[in-house]
């Protein structure tokens, strides 16, 4: 099965190898040299029990198409979403050493709750890139996905734990129910989370503005010209003045 034949079945599909594991370790080591203490860092967010969400500067490899525009995740993103994708956000969310495991949830309320057959009918608007940057084992945890929950109908006996080595990734539906399991390793858990959504759609309810993705000015220039389209969420609300709108052709 093609894996956007598996995204539309099971609402989630796990890469391998998608990357070389020595890029997921420069990954890995900008974090630890941008959160050198993230438990004790004033702009991480507490997103659960010993869980934590921080906004990762786009430099170095974080700033590499090699993450934001690989073409097999491309390929079943633009599948899902169309060629007019963008990136909504761009962060990064640890459970640390002892962190229990979270309650069910999908990461966006439905759109259209007051319809109960919404889901069984919209198309996806929105999804998840979960990029870790360690081995996942039973020890650290990992996600237990729940196949088909981006529908009505799903039953919480079918369940998926992807161990996924380094250089591995699953792409996740908006609305697919999910929930962190607990980390019983004695290391934190980090993983990249990159939302790739419908040109209409933005979360606001799990990202505010100044910490949806942080790039500075003066890196702007180096994202290529062919890939500035998926960032112009940034310049949604200004968020730079006349220099993203021109380098970006933002109207306005």
């Amino acid at each position: 099965m093609e894996p956007a034949e598996q995204f539309e079945r099971d609402g989630f599909v796990v890469l391998e190898r998608v990357f070389e594991p020595t890029f997921i370790d420069s990954l890995l080591a900008e974090y630890e040299r941008q959160f050198p203490d993230v438990a004790n860092d004033p702009t991480a967010y507490v997103v659960g029990h010993r869980r934590l969400q921080v906004t990762v500067q786009l430099k170095g490899p974080f700033l590499s198409p090699e993450l934001y525009a690989n073409p097999m995740i491309l390929g079943v993103a633009t599948a899902e979403l169309g060629g007019d994708l963008l990136i909504d956000n761009l962060s990064l969310v640890t459970a640390l050493p002892g962190a229990a495991a979270q309650d069910l949830h999908a990461d966006h309320p439905d759109l259209f709750p007051e319809h109960i057959f919404s889901r069984a009918v919209i198309r996806p608007y929105a999804l998840n890139v979960a990029i870790p940057l360690i081995d996942l084992t039973p020890k650290t945890g990992t996600t237990k996905l729940f196949p088909g929950s981006q529908n009505r109908y799903w039953s919480e006996e079918r369940f998926d734990l992807p161990y996924i080595a380094r250089g591995g990734c699953y792409l996740a539906d908006y609305r697919l129910k999910h929930f962190g399991t607990e980390n019983r390793s004695s290391a934190e858990r980090p993983i990249v989370y990159l939302t790739f959504a419908r040109p209409w759609f933005t979360d606001v309810v799990n990202y505010a503005d100044n910490v949806r993705m942080k790039i500075a000015v003066n890196d702007l220039p180096a994202i290529a010209e062919q890939h500035r389209p998926l960032f112009r969420r940034l310049a949604a609300k200004g968020a730079f003045d006349r220099t993203i709108k021109e380098l970006f052709k933002v109207p306005g």
